[in-house]
């Protein structure tokens, strides 16, 4: 008996000790692992950024960086792993390299992270209703009014950003529209730029002509009118992407509206050994669209400041647990709960946001 007691006095302590140990070195470990996500410096990415960020460190205990990078950077940073993850990959711009590399296994697809994405050419809506305009092909006869100050000859056309893949896919529907024999393409340096250009418009009531997308706080308004174009078809859109991705194809002669987009998730596809739990949790996040009306897109003049999307997404953390409880263990969610009693938000200028109930 006294061997067995004397025993039990050694084993217990010692399973006590080894869980310990495994926690601690578990612990330690998913602390040095550091998970990349990409920036592409728009503001809807910044925001859910923001929410996976909290989350992640939060909840699961790694660490978590933003790296700057366009569409067409991330191309080749989520292959080699550099960058782990984006949040904001709309699919049906990037089909070429989206199809080869998923079959080949270097990303992963975790699937939708909002649906309703839109994609579409504008003008000011008082300028279409006072020149009848309705069609992009209507754009031909109103080019003096958008006037390129370096080429009077033409008019300007805003694209995508440098590095965006809708540059050229604009570039090649200019064309099939014989819209290129009356307007430049340029592309603004940043989302902030493209922003300020549209903004300065319909502030000072001037036309303009480009691309924008949806959702964003620009397109919350009431002042854009959406020309429209031949309805969405895969056959015309793959002839597009085609020539898009292969500038020494022949011209494309038809063209077609962008498709209402399912926004995805796209990893690094060695993630899931790297991060099991992040990758599971990243697989259940997942968005009404609405909502970032509702609770992001109310900006004021303090929106860009640094603390501005943590603080949108403390808001949306604290007020809608509903909504991502069920993307996290029950363990995460303790400990994310628990960071969110602490956390404020409400003395950051610009963080007051409207109940839900708005356009939808």
């Amino acid at each position: 008996m006294k061997s067995k007691v004397t025993v039990a006095k050694i084993i217990i302590p010692a399973f006590f000790l080894l869980i310990f140990f495994l926690v601690y070195f578990n612990l330690s470990s998913k602390s040095d692992i550091i998970i990349r996500f990409q920036d592409d410096q728009i503001d809807m990415q910044k925001f859910t950024n923001a929410i996976a960020e909290i989350i992640i460190e939060q909840g699961y205990g790694y660490q978590v960086e933003k790296v700057e990078s366009t569409i067409k950077e991330v191309h080749d940073h989520l292959i080699t792993g550099d960058i782990d993850v984006t949040l904001e990959m709309w699919k049906e711009n990037n089909l070429a390299w989206y199809d080869k590399a998923l079959v080949r296994g270097e990303i992963e697809d975790l699937g939708v992270i909002y649906t309703g994405g839109s994609q579409y050419w504008i003008i000011p809506k008082w300028y279409a209703k006072k020149n009848n305009i309705k069609t992009v092909t209507d754009m031909q006869k109103h080019w003096r009014d958008f006037a390129d100050p370096e080429d009077p000859s033409k008019g300007l056309f805003f694209n995508c950003i440098f590095g965006w893949t809708c540059r050229n896919i604009n570039r090649i529907k200019l064309e099939a529209y014989g819209l290129d024999r009356f307007f430049n393409a340029v592309s603004p340096t940043s989302p902030d730029a493209l922003e300020a250009i549209y903004e300065g418009a319909r502030d000072r009531k001037t036309p303009v002509f480009g691309y924008y997308w949806e959702p964003n706080s620009i397109m919350t308004g009431n002042d854009w009118f959406i020309l429209k174009e031949p309805p969405h078809s895969d056959a015309v859109w793959s002839r597009i992407i085609e020539s898009a991705t292969n500038p020494g194809l022949p011209p494309v002669r038809e063209a077609c509206a962008f498709k209402s987009s399912a926004v995805h998730k796209i990893a690094n596809g060695k993630l899931k050994k790297k991060a099991p739990d992040v990758v599971d949790m990243l697989k259940k996040m997942k968005f009404d669209i609405y909502l970032f009306n509702d609770i992001f897109f109310q900006k004021d003049k303090n929106y860009s400041q640094n603390n501005f999307f943590h603080s949108k997404a403390l808001f949306f953390l604290k007020q809608y647990p509903e909504k991502w409880h069920g993307w996290v263990t029950p363990v995460a969610q303790k400990k994310i709960d628990q960071a969110l009693k602490t956390a404020h938000f409400s003395d950051v200028p610009g963080s007051a946001v409207q109940t839900p109930g708005g356009r939808k």
